[in-house]
């Protein structure tokens, strides 16, 4: 096989299976061979949210939460766990879409979030929510060398409904929920 004829074929195969940018950064909480997906860095802490593998459909989400030294908040979902994370998207402020990921345990949703469009306050965020009340709601900044927050095109894609967005793992379910996004989002007065 000549070279050319290798790289066309490596070209079909990236085409064919999502690839990921993979954790290298010291600002995520994901492990090496797992690929960044969400990442979220809060001043003190950060929520990393990980795939694996790196070059297919992901089988294992993961969520971490904490600092490099110690995982506060740790939830995975694999297919033998039966465990999976939420997805939805929202209007929010004027012009604008929120995206948004979560998992639930015991009454508590824990949200992160990206907001997209013309009046958002802040990009993206971490929320958790205990039922309807916000205990804790935190927007993200931007670490040095990271690209994110915004989610992983490879993992989802949001359209401006539940309908018109798709996720490439059955680990992560589309569904129509009201997370509170106007209020998370409401634009400064």
């Amino acid at each position: 096989m000549s070279t050319l004829s290798r790289l066309i074929a490596v070209a079909g195969l990236a085409l064919a299976f999502p690839t990921f940018a993979l954790a290298t950064d010291s600002d995520t909480l994901c492990k090496p061979e797992e690929a960044v997906v969400f990442n979220c860095f809060t001043g003190k802490k950060t929520a990393s949210l990980c795939a694996s593998p790196t070059e297919a459909a992901p089988t294992a989400l993961a969520y971490r939460y904490g600092t490099s030294q110690k995982i506060e908040n740790e939830y995975i979902a694999t297919p033998t766990n039966g465990k999976t994370f939420g997805a939805t998207v929202s209007p929010a402020a004027p012009r604008a879409w929120v995206s948004q990921v979560w998992f639930d345990r015991s009454s508590y949703r824990y949200l992160m979030t990206e907001c997209v469009g013309g009046d958002c306050p802040y990009h993206a965020g971490l929320t958790v929510l205990n039922g309807e009340r916000i205990a804790m709601n935190a927007s993200c900044q931007q670490p040095r060398g990271v690209r994110l927050p915004a989610f992983s095109r490879e993992l989802v894609k949001f359209g401006s409904n539940p309908g018109d967005s798709q996720s490439t793992t059955p680990l992560l379910r589309i569904e129509e929920a009201d997370n509170g996004a106007y209020e998370l989002y409401k634009p400064a007065k």
